[in-house]
């Protein structure tokens, strides 16, 4: 019972706030790859450089709240000048220009944050401290903060798309862009905007990890592959399945490395995406639309 509640449990929350923090990743990386046909392997770059535009936007301002809400903008807008000047020339091409580009892109902005903040890791102090008694454990606020802010952007996204006209027109864009043309919808410019929301994302999701993690430029190599995984697993092109898998991955990973080191835990996850597969080729909520 004392291992239950003193390790067991503890490590099980990480494991829920982890995979919700990943969603939000996850979400934008699904978005991209349903309207843009995308698979952007720059994505892990925007988390990273959202840490440190938080980073950046806390020294100037002294302010966790306000780089909530400028850092993920200052990365939304190297977004759309990212989509507009790259990937909008490449989007009749076949798919593997984007995957090279994107791979570019990844080292571009990882060398170009190297340049600007150093080698070293860093860290963002939580804006919320101390800790709350919780199941007969202790949990630290600002987790428990990140998982409520994370769960509720969760869920906001889902509003957007299910629920405003902007969200369905992206939906309607995946499924025929040509014909949204045809009914005088500024395409280009909603790719534009989904792919800086994509990008706000990440950013987001860096930011709200940095307090947990380490930041240094490497940081979206990890999380990019752990993104991938989630969105194989949960189909892709479906925001439902994203969001479960990212839970499962988190959840399973955090329980994992009670048992294991870090190299068995990486073998793990990604043998439980093979027997997904294997089990269920299309993930868990795929089927051939896709951002159902």
């Amino acid at each position: 019972m004392d291992y239950l509640v003193t390790v067991l449990l503890p490590q099980l929350l990480h494991g829920l706030v982890f995979g919700a923090a990943l969603g939000l990743l996850a979400l934008g990386l699904t978005v991209v790859f349903g309207l843009l046909g995308v698979m952007n392997f720059a994505h892990g770059e925007l988390y990273m450089l959202g840490a440190y535009a938080g980073i950046a936007v806390v020294g100037a301002t002294h302010s966790f709240w306000v780089a909530l809400i400028l850092a993920p903008l200052l990365v939304a807008a190297l977004g759309a000048v990212t989509e507009v000047a790259t990937l909008r020339p490449i989007y009749r091409r076949a798919p593997l220009y984007g995957l090279i580009l994107t791979f570019g892109l990844a080292l571009v902005f990882r060398e170009g944050a190297r340049q600007i903040w150093g080698g070293d890791m860093r860290r963002i102090l939580p804006p919320v401290t101390g800790s709350t008694p919780l199941l007969g454990m202790i949990y630290p606020n600002y987790r428990l903060f990140l998982l409520g802010a994370s769960s509720v952007l969760l869920l906001a996204i889902w509003l957007f798309f299910t629920r405003t006209r902007a969200g369905v027109l992206v939906r309607a864009a995946v499924q025929d862009a040509e014909m949204l043309d045809g009914l005088g919808v500024n395409v280009p410019r909603l790719f534009t905007l989904t792919f800086a929301g994509s990008a706000a994302l990440a950013a987001l999701a860096g930011l709200l990890l940095a307090p947990v993690f380490t930041v240094y430029p490497q940081m979206g190599v990890e999380m990019i592959l752990l993104a991938f995984i989630v969105v194989i697993l949960g189909g892709m092109g479906s925001m439902g399945g994203s969001v479960v898998a990212a839970l499962v991955i988190g959840t399973a990973q955090s329980l994992f490395s009670l048992w294991m080191n870090p190299q068995r835990v990486a073998i793990a996850i990604f043998g439980i995406m093979i027997v997904v597969l294997i089990i269920r080729p299309r993930g868990f909520f795929g089927r051939e639309g896709i951002l159902e």
